[in-house]
């Protein structure tokens, strides 16, 4: 019986699968894959290692999952959504996005784990490379739109500003995750400044006639 009398509530598979995968996630944000252990996932998940293994046999099996799920919560229209930018322009979304990779978050320590752990196992390198193609298909698709809404010169290649954005976003993230030293880290203002130039830049020329 428990206080109130009333019997406690056992969690659904589909509850304690998830507390895995956070605990698993967490555990490799904080230690890497190699640094892992599955008795310390069970105990920060609250269940026992058994409980484990019958839904991933492996550690490279609950690992991949972990990554999976911290993966999905990176993917660009799920950020976009959750920074409140869904109804901007894209050089509004550029700029407001390009700040935001500079407040220290998860991402940064998520994208250096994913990164570093992919060099050494084919099955992550395999899950980044299809999780940075989602990227770059969102992207692409941010840029077309951009272009028929008039913000975007249609001269330039869609695939071009996509690694553009790409690049600044995922490179940005490995740099400060690296440890780069404040004295080159930029201000807010001036970073949001030359993005807006770069950005303004994108733009179709103006008719002088008009």
């Amino acid at each position: 019986m428990t206080n109130g009398g009333e019997l406690r509530r056992r969690s659904t598979p589909e509850e304690t699968a998830r507390r895995v995968l956070e605990a698993a996630a967490a555990e490799f944000v904080e230690r890497g894959y190699d640094g892992a252990v599955i008795s310390d996932i069970a105990r920060r998940a609250g269940v026992s290692s058994g409980a484990i293994y019958p839904r991933w046999p492996h550690k490279n099996d609950l690992m991949l999952a972990a990554i999976e799920h911290l993966l999905e919560q990176l993917r660009p229209e799920r950020r976009i959504e959750e920074l409140g930018l869904g109804d901007l322009t894209l050089p509004e979304l550029f700029q407001m996005w390009g700040a935001s990779l500079l407040t220290s978050d998860s991402v940064r320590d998520v994208l250096g784990q994913v990164f570093g752990s992919a060099r050494s196992n084919a099955a992550i390198q395999q899950r980044l490379q299809h999780f940075l193609d989602e990227q770059a298909d969102e992207f692409c698709r941010l840029v077309e739109q951009a272009k028929d809404e008039g913000s975007c010169s249609p001269e330039h290649e869609t695939a071009a500003l996509a690694l553009l954005i790409h690049s600044i976003g995922i490179g940005t993230h490995l740099l400060l995750s690296g440890g780069l030293s404040d004295r080159y880290v930029p201000s807010e203002k001036g970073w949001v400044a030359l993005l807006a130039h770069v950005i303004n830049g994108l733009a179709p020329p103006t008719d002088p006639n008009h």
